[in-house]
């Protein structure tokens, strides 16, 4: 049975509207005599989704990806019944708990306390179930210092994490969840990510909005990606993340219009150029999504405008946030002799049982000649390593190590029976 539905919904935002009551009683007249079926100036309006339809089944967690402004926070608002769908319709069954934007829901001048009290009363609990819940909530957040002072005088952490603690105790059916995680420190954010585990255990339906896409990748079971009010795609995490990215990329800048101390995705002398580079699977073909230990090969086509020696590839994995993984390259590695290079042709890596987890990861490519780079490469993918069935990510790292255990030693087990005389 659907847990949420959403159906052709569209929203509309007024640009440069205020919402105060004395502005909408002002307006209001206008609006009484606006003729049946006249339109508002375009010019002046804002859809920000635009007839976005989708079910989501009770128990499943979808994840909600895209660029900001794509309409992400829009539909957790009109799913929480924050505000209205300007066209279609919305429907969720079961208790809705909602973290969408920072102190959402919250009174700056009462105290946490009083806060809590309040956001349950208003998600329909009463005293009693509060009072049962409320050490809990505290202790979660970690604020048994701080639930007796005002919250107008939190920081945005204790801000996201009494938030969290509320909406999670409160024991939906339902919950939503918005990227205001991403301003706790991440220890805490770990202790979210394992709260949302339980509710996942516990067949409860999430809808998970996020940037970072390892969090999408270990959390969800489907995502959709939405651009500009519309949704791109839905489905698989693996391949909807690696959609998403290459559009993203596709649309990258140009060294003249980085910031200052910006390092550029591709630069070099130009003596050599990367003309393509495929990521392949054990199959020999092209592939997006690989298996945890899954042989990936990565195929270098270049174009050497002279001859260059000696010459050095190099690849570097590298995750979603740009992190460093791990790397190869000709020097360090066994290669087929190539010395020099001129004109055109290809190279082949293979990583061979690639040991990283479940994520979305990139490759930095690199041509070189005496360590000076020709042509450098960086962003580029991506490819989606699937969630490994075995084993939490998050107990482990981004790195899968292969480890022989033995026994050296153990307590001997005297089973015999002394008997005294």
């Amino acid at each position: 049975m659907a847990a949420i539905q959403f159906e052709n919904v569209s929203k509309r935002y007024r640009l440069g509207s205020r919402s105060s009551l004395r502005e909408t009683l002002y307006s209001l007249p206008s609006r009484l005599l606006q003729r049946s079926g006249e339109t508002q100036d375009d010019s002046r309006c804002l859809w920000a989704l635009k007839d976005v339809s989708f079910e989501v089944q009770q128990g499943e967690v979808l994840g909600i990806i895209g660029p900001n402004g794509a309409g992400k926070t829009t539909t957790l608002k009109l799913l929480s019944r924050v505000t209205v769908p300007t066209r279609g319709r919305t429907k969720v069954r079961g208790r809705t708990s909602a973290l969408i934007e920072l102190g959402a829901g919250f009174h700056p001048d009462l105290t946490g306390r009083e806060n809590v009290y309040l956001n349950g009363a208003i998600l329909g609990l009463k005293r009693k179930e509060i009072d049962a819940r409320f050490d809990g909530i505290v202790d979660f957040a970690e604020l048994e210092r701080f639930i007796d002072t005002p919250v107008k005088r939190y920081s945005s952490g204790m801000y996201a994490r009494l938030g969290f603690s509320v909406a999670a105790f409160t024991d939906p059916d339902v919950l939503l969840v918005d990227e205001v995680l991403s301003v706790g420190d991440i220890l805490f954010q770990q202790k979210c990510l394992k709260k949302i585990d339980e509710f996942k255990s516990q067949s409860k339906t999430i809808v998970f909005v996020s940037h970072n896409m390892g969090s999408i990748q270990r959390i969800c079971s489907r995502v959709i990606w939405l651009d500009g009010g519309e949704i791109q795609a839905d489905g698989n995490p693996g391949e909807v993340v690696s959609r998403y990215f290459k559009r993203q990329l596709s649309k990258r800048r140009t060294a003249s219009q980085l910031a200052e101390g910006e390092v550029p995705i591709r630069y070099g002398t130009g003596d050599a150029e990367i003309q393509d580079v495929r990521i392949l699977n054990q199959d020999g073909q092209a592939g997006e999504a690989f298996e945890v230990g899954e042989d990936v090969c990565i195929q270098i086509d270049y174009q050497a405008h002279r001859r260059i020696a000696p010459v050095n590839f190099r690849i570097v994995v590298t995750n979603d946030e740009g992190l460093k993984l791990g790397g190869v390259d000709f020097f360090t590695e066994d290669y087929a002799g190539l010395e020099s290079l001129q004109g055109s042709g290809t190279v082949q890596c293979t990583l061979q049982s690639m040991a990283l987890r479940s994520g979305a990861y990139f490759l930095i490519v690199v041509i070189e000649e005496e360590g000076i780079a020709l042509d450098r490469q960086g962003m580029v993918g991506p490819f989606v390593v699937k969630e490994d069935r075995y084993r939490k990510p998050d107990r482990y790292g981004f790195i899968k190590l292969r480890g022989t255990w033995s026994v050296c030693s153990s307590p001997s087990i005297d089973n015999s029976l002394s008997v005294g005389g």
